[in-house]
């Protein structure tokens, strides 16, 4: 069973730092609103990434790791939440339900 957590944890790895670079590859080829949407999820993924990382190391003293894993996950949550929302908003600026306000 141990084996089959290393397996699936580096697997979640594995799929976090590839969507990292498809991330970084939309960054780069957007602009403006979309672009700070794209910035904020891939903030997120990459502290999404760390964490898990983070989660795989074991050190003598396990307490200040914990912390660091569940600061990293609070920061991931809180920066897909600010995308999403950014996102929203462009979309409903794009569908006519939010006036333009200049940009």
């Amino acid at each position: 069973m141990k084996n089959a957590t290393l397996i699936l944890e580096l697997g979640i790895i594995f799929c976090a730092l590839f969507s990292i670079i498809y991330t970084f590859g939309v960054v780069w080829r957007v602009e403006k609103k979309l672009d700070l949407s794209y910035k904020l999820i891939l903030g997120a993924i990459i502290s999404f990434t760390l964490s898990e990382i983070a989660s795989l190391v074991h050190l003598k003293n396990g307490e200040w790791l914990i912390f660091l894993v569940l600061i990293l996950k609070a920061i991931f949550v809180l920066l897909f939440l600010f995308g999403v929302l950014e996102m929203r908003s462009l979309i409903r600026k794009l569908d006519g339900e939010l006036e333009n306000t200049g940009e």
